[in-house]
């Protein structure tokens, strides 16, 4: 939602103040003053606003719209970052393995789930309720299950690939270091090339 009145039309540092002033409870007439003695609200005001200062209905205004914007923007940040610290911790906790241990406490629940379903003589349409919905959640988890075998394997693929390579490298080098042995020479060094060109040039 755009607003538009004299608060909202402030640049962004100037409302990050007002609000940071509102939640502190500071008053909101010295909020006013403190805004009107600002040269660039008075740019403002005086460009889109026929120079009327801010009054303290404005500010009311803007405690009843933009500010509550904002208390629930920050929420949201705040309980992002909390989500954030909390799944990191979690992480650490279970040593890289949370989510392989939150699938198993999962299971257990739905098992447990199964053995209080309603029975199906009792009430047989909330019993098949139940086994779609624990069948749905059932297939999802094998789903991932089966994806994270395969990442599994991939990955081991992968680093078997590199052995190999790294393997063939060096064999290879070992070989070519053999030949040159064998042939009476090492490999032509940068000053052997250098004192061939100074040969030839002689000739």
């Amino acid at each position: 939602m755009t607003r538009r009145g004299k608060i909202a039309r402030l640049p962004q540092p100037i409302r990050e103040q007002v609000n940071r002033r509102l939640e502190n409870g500071v008053e909101g007439k010295q909020i006013v003053q403190w805004l009107n003695s600002l040269p660039k609200v008075k740019k403002l005001l005086a460009a889109e606003f026929d120079g009327q200062p801010v009054n303290e209905q404005n500010l009311s205004n803007w405690k009843l719209g933009g500010y509550q914007d904002w208390l629930s923007h920050q929420e949201a940040l705040d309980a992002s970052r909390q989500f954030a610290a909390d799944a990191a911790e979690l992480e650490d906790a279970s040593g890289g393995q949370l989510a392989a241990q939150m699938a198993v406490c999962l299971t257990a629940r739905i098992a447990l789930a199964m053995r209080n379903m309603p029975a199906p003589e009792e009430n047989p349409a909330a019993h098949l309720e139940w086994l779609r919905v624990l069948s749905a959640i059932l297939c999802k988890m094998r789903r991932g299950e089966h994806d994270a075998q395969w990442l599994d394997l991939k990955r081991d693929k992968h680093e078997l690939d590199e052995k190999k390579f790294k393997a063939a490298e060096t064999a290879r080098k070992r070989e070519q270091k053999e030949r040159d042995k064998e042939r009476g020479r090492g490999p032509v060094t940068k000053e052997a090339w250098e004192q061939m060109e100074r040969d030839l040039k002689l000739l």
